[in-house]
């Protein structure tokens, strides 16, 4: 998901193919999201939001009781939710199991070996498993799925179609400059940086109020939304130039049980692992 503005597609380059409509679907959904996010944020910001630079936005807003629309922060988050259960068939939702093994299928044999996680291991970053757009014609009932992955080792994204019936990767795409909604790992990995960068200090100081002296040391001491920040379709200062080439990522940020603390003036850049203000 990118941040406000249309979407635009970027440069890309086919592994096996062009980069797909999926791919394209997956920035330009995610961009009408955000708008609606960000309005969002002007208008149910809590009363018990804090800060004039450390203050708090709707993470759980369903769970919270937030006003204004509890389903917008659920737009800007990426995981789909499987069901349990196996299989299902023609346009069901995909289950927890058809999305590891498609997963499984999509890394087969050392697939993307070359690429590398959000925190620089071996491998690409898993994003986000969707079903294949069904407008594409196949001439079969196969069911096919689209992998996302995030190669943090070359600033792309890498898209896998995934044929669930034959068990086979029919085609792999990649772009740099797209960027979908962060995944829950690459958004706890963003506010870890963020609770160590100075910039955090506001986030630290406000945890440690709302929860009457607790340090906030990890992510895992909050509840996270997050999305994408693309300066294509956003005007930021220059240390966010590179945000839509790299990975970056705005936050909502909650104490569990707790208060909304804003964190949504800071960027975090998942690819050079640096924090940046946008005003």
């Amino acid at each position: 998901m990118t941040d406000q503005g249309e979407s635009r597609p970027p440069e890309s380059t086919g592994k096996t193919g062009t980069a797909g409509r999926g791919v394209r679907r997956a920035l330009i959904g995610g961009g009408i999201a955000v708008v609606a996010t960000v309005a969002m944020i002007a208008i149910t910001l809590p009363l018990n939001a804090s800060g004039d630079d450390h203050s708090g936005d709707g993470v759980n807003a369903a769970a919270s009781g937030a006003p204004g629309g509890a389903a917008t922060p659920t737009a800007a988050t990426s995981e789909n939710a499987a069901p349990t259960g196996e299989e299902q068939t023609g346009r069901g939702p995909l289950t927890k199991a058809e999305v590891d093994r498609a997963k499984s299928i999509a890394l087969a044999r050392g697939a993307l070996r070359s690429a590398e996680t959000v925190d620089g291991g071996r491998g690409p970053e898993y994003v986000d498993t969707d079903l294949a757009d069904s407008a594409e014609p196949s001439g079969d009932d196969a069911r096919r799925v689209e992998v996302l992955f995030y190669d943090y080792g070359h600033d792309q994204l890498v898209k896998k179609t995934v044929n669930l019936t034959t068990g086979k990767v029919e085609q792999t795409d990649s772009a740099s400059g797209m960027q979908p909604p962060p995944s829950a790992d690459e958004t706890a990995e963003a506010a870890d940086l963020l609770i160590a960068d100075p910039l955090g200090q506001g986030l630290r100081t406000d945890f440690k109020a709302a929860t009457k002296g607790t340090e906030l040391t990890t992510a895992s001491q909050l509840t996270l939304r997050g999305i994408s920040f693309n300066t294509a379709e956003q005007s930021a200062p220059a240390d966010l130039a590179k945000c839509g080439q790299h990975r970056c990522v705005r936050m909502f940020t909650q104490v569990k049980n707790g208060p909304w603390i804003d964190t949504t003036d800071l960027v975090v850049d998942l690819s050079d692992r640096t924090v940046a203000r946008i005003q």
